[in-house]
């Protein structure tokens, strides 16, 4: 068997790579729950790393409760993995707000008088005259999976500021008296991790993340909220049912 090329001369710590490659196979079942995964000296052959890396690699997922390890016995998948949270992109407006059930929103700044960066998803919207930018990491499981820079329409945020600084913003927007939502367009893209998301979502700069616009527009076609997320690349799911009318069959 040849090594993986995990390369060290890559940015990020070459454990943490490792750790993130083995939690996919967890998460995508290639090591399924209750298997038994290989041993030390195996993964050291696989990845052409040291004990020392594939110790630490092991101890993230130790911490993320996706393995346990047991002396004399070996690592095993834990039913963890079997649940473990997944943000699910699709083109309900319910399955959004279902989404974000059991997500904990944690605030590092606002700023004043900031424009949504370009027009991407815009449409025939048109922007409003003054945003509150707000950045943000998501939480859930006890593991930050998105960062995010939302830019809310000045009107609405006043209305209720405390509740969008630490509630999640589009349920407390789809709450407020007066407005009414007309349009929401998202569109997701595939980048990589900046070192300011690699440092907030605890993930090596440069593996794979979800890019995701989201815009959502008033009855007047102005747009009350522009949020540009980041995801971690292993907890992103983009699910959409196609439509097998006769039509559309090709």
């Amino acid at each position: 068997m040849y090594p993986l090329a995990v390369s060290s001369d890559a940015y990020g710590p070459l454990y943490s790579r490792i750790a993130m490659l083995m939690r996919q196979r967890i998460l995508g079942r290639q090591w399924a729950p209750q298997q038994q995964i290989p041993t030390i000296e195996e993964l050291i052959v696989e990845f052409g790393a040291s004990r020392v890396t594939i110790r630490l690699a092991l101890d993230m997922l130790e911490r993320d409760g996706l393995i346990e390890r047991f002396r004399g016995r070996g690592t095993f998948v834990t039913d963890r993995g079997e649940g473990f949270y997944r943000i699910r992109l699709g083109q309900k407006w319910h399955t959004l707000i279902e989404a974000l059930e059991g997500t904990i929103p944690r605030l590092l700044e606002t700023v004043d008088d900031v424009l949504p960066p370009g027009d991407e998803g815009l449409g025939k919207c048109r922007l409003a005259e003054s945003y509150v930018r707000l950045k943000r990491v998501h939480v859930r499981d006890r593991v930050a999976f998105a960062i995010m820079h939302i830019h809310l329409d000045r009107r609405w945020y006043d209305q209720a500021v405390d509740r969008f600084n630490h509630e999640l913003v589009i349920p407390v927007l789809q709450s407020l008296e007066g407005l009414d939502i007309g349009h929401a367009h998202q569109s997701l893209s595939i980048g990589c991790a900046e070192p300011e998301v690699a440092t907030h979502l605890g993930v090596p700069i440069g593996v794979p993340v979800g890019m995701l616009r989201r815009v959502i527009c008033d009855e007047d076609g102005i747009a009350v909220y522009v949020g540009d997320y980041t995801y971690r690349g292993d907890m992103v799911r983009m699910e959409v049912d196609l439509d097998l009318s006769e039509d559309d069959k090709g």
